[in-house]
C-alpha cells in the first residue's frame, strides 16, 4: 500500500495515532467537558446582554436585561396552533442554475456582479461542490443519555463505492464515497461491518429465470458471511461464524513469495476501535463477498460533545450517505431495473437490464418462459 499510496505527497494524511493512548490523554487535560461547555454558554450570553445594553444606549442591571430579553424574544411571537419551527440550511450544490435573476442597474458596477452577469450570459459551467451528492442526515433521538461528554469519543469513517483498477492505468474517475459511519470509540470493528450497505450483500444466489415468482428469503450476506478489514498491515478477519474462512490467507501467502510484509490477522469481533493504531486521510480495506472490495477511510476522531446524541443506543450511526443514481429498464426506459438478464437471444444487450414488469410481459407468455437465457434479480442502491 505503501508504494502505491504515497502518503509524502499527501499532506492530508495524518502520522500514525493510538487512539486509546491520545485520548486518555486528551480527556485527562479536559476532565469537565460539560461544566465548561455550559460556563461558556452563560458567558457568551452575558456578553450578548451587554451589546444590547449598549446599543440601547442605556445602563441596565442585568436582571433588567434577562426581562428585556425574555420579553422580546421571538418565542413571544408565536400563537397557538402554529406549526413548529423547521431549521432549514439552503446549500446552493450547482451555482449558476438558479442565478437567472435580473440584476438592477444601478448594481451593474458591482465586480461579483459583472462576472456573474458574463456567467449568465456565456452560460459558463461551474465547478461543483465536493460534497453535492451527499445526503447529510440528521441527528437521532436522544433518549436513555447514557454517555458523558469528554469521557467518550467518536470515529467517523467513510466507507467508498468498490471500482475497477487496472495496474498501470489511473483511472479518470476517483472512487466516490458511499456513506459515513459514526463509531464509538469502545464499540468493535463488527459494528462497523454491520453497518455498511452494499447490493452485493442483497444478490440471491442461483439464476431464477425458470420461476422467477418464488420468494427470495436467503440473500448473498446470510451465506457467506466471511470478511475482513485491512488497517496498518493488520487482517481483522470475521470469524462470528464457524464456518467463515479467513480471506487474507491468499493475500498473506502471495506476499510471502513476494518478500512482502510481514502481515497480522486478528479477530473483528474482538477488537475495539480504541485498540487501533492509524492514520486520518489513509486508505484501508474492507473486503466481503469473495472480491467485493471497499476503500475506508477514517476522516475524524474527537471526544464526544454534548451536542452529540448521548445515548449509546444510536451508534453506530449513519452521518451521510451518497445519492442513488438508479439503473433504469432498457426497455422502457422509465422503471428502476429489478432483473438482469444475460446471454438472451432475443435483446440486443448482453447483459439486458428490466424492471419488473416489462422482465415478466417480455421475457413470459402466459407464466411460460420465451427463448434461451439466464436471469437474476438485480440489486443497485437505490433497493437498499
Amino acid at each position: 500500500m505503501e508504494s502505491v499510496y504515497q502518503t509524502g505527497n499527501r499532506s492530508w494524511v495524518s502520522e500514525k495515532i493510538c487512539l486509546k493512548d491520545l485520548f486518555r490523554e486528551f480527556s485527562a487535560a479536559v476532565p469537565t467537558v460539560s461544566n465548561i461547555e455550559s460556563e461558556s454558554a452563560k458567558s457568551r450570553k452575558a456578553v450578548d446582554l451587554k451589546k444590547i445594553s449598549v446599543l440601547m444606549d442605556v445602563e441596565l442591571s442585568e436582571d433588567k436585561l434577562k426581562i428585556l430579553a425574555d420579553t422580546c424574544s421571538v418565542d413571544k411571537l408565536k400563537v397557538s396552533c402554529e406549526p413548529p419551527t423547521v431549521d432549514v440550511e439552503c446549500v446552493k450544490a450547482r451555482p449558476g442554475l438558479f442565478d437567472k435573476s435580473d440584476i438592477p442597474p444601478e448594481a451593474s458596477n458591482l465586480e461579483t456582479l459583472k462576472h456573474l452577469k458574463k456567467r449568465i450570459i456565456n452560460d459558463e459551467t461551474v465547478e461543483h461542490l465536493k460534497y453535492r451528492s451527499n445526503i447529510w442526515l440528521t441527528e437521532p433521538s436522544v433518549e436513555n443519555l447514557d454517555l458523558t461528554p469528554g469521557k467518550h469519543f467518536l470515529v467517523t469513517v467513510r466507507m467508498y463505492h468498490p471500482f475497477r483498477h487496472k495496474i498501470g492505468i489511473r483511472s479518470s474517475q476517483p472512487p466516490r464515497c458511499s456513506q459515513e459511519i459514526v463509531l464509538l470509540g469502545e464499540q468493535f470493528l463488527t459494528s462497523l461491518r454491520d453497518k455498511i450497505l452494499c447490493p452485493s450483500d442483497l444478490a440471491v444466489s442461483g439464476e431464477l429465470s425458470e420461476n422467477p415468482h418464488q420468494s427470495f428469503t436467503v440473500r448473498a450476506m446470510d451465506i457467506y458471511k466471511s470478511g475482513f478489514i485491512f488497517i496498518e498491515n493488520t487482517f481483522y478477519n470475521d470469524h462470528r461464524d464457524p464456518k467463515n474462512i479467513d480471506y487474507s490467507s491468499v493475500i498473506r501467502n502471495w506476499a510471502a513469495s513476494h518478500d512482502l510484509g510481514p502481515f497480522q490477522t486478528a479477530r473483528m469481533e474482538d477488537t475495539k476501535f480504541e485498540d487501533l493504531t492509524v492514520r486520518l486521510g489513509y486508505p484501508y480495506v474492507y473486503q466481503h463477498q469473495g472480491n467485493c472490495e471497499h476503500l475506508l477511510v477514517f476522516s475524524d476522531v474527537r471526544l464526544l460533545h454534548p451536542n452529540d446524541s448521548l445515548s449509546c443506543s444510536d451508534y453506530p450511526r449513519y452521518r451521510s450517505m451518497s445519492s442513488a443514481n438508479a439503473r433504469y429498464c432498457m426497455i422502457c426506459g422509465f422503471y428502476v431495473a429489478r432483473w438482469i438478464t444475460v446471454e438472451n437471444e432475443r435483446v440486443p444487450h448482453d447483459p439486458c437490464f428490466f424492471c419488473q414488469h416489462c422482465f415478466l410481459s417480455y421475457n413470459y407468455v402466459d407464466g411460460k418462459k420465451i427463448g434461451k437465457f439466464k436471469a437474476y434479480p438485480f440489486y443497485d442502491k437505490t433497493a437498499m
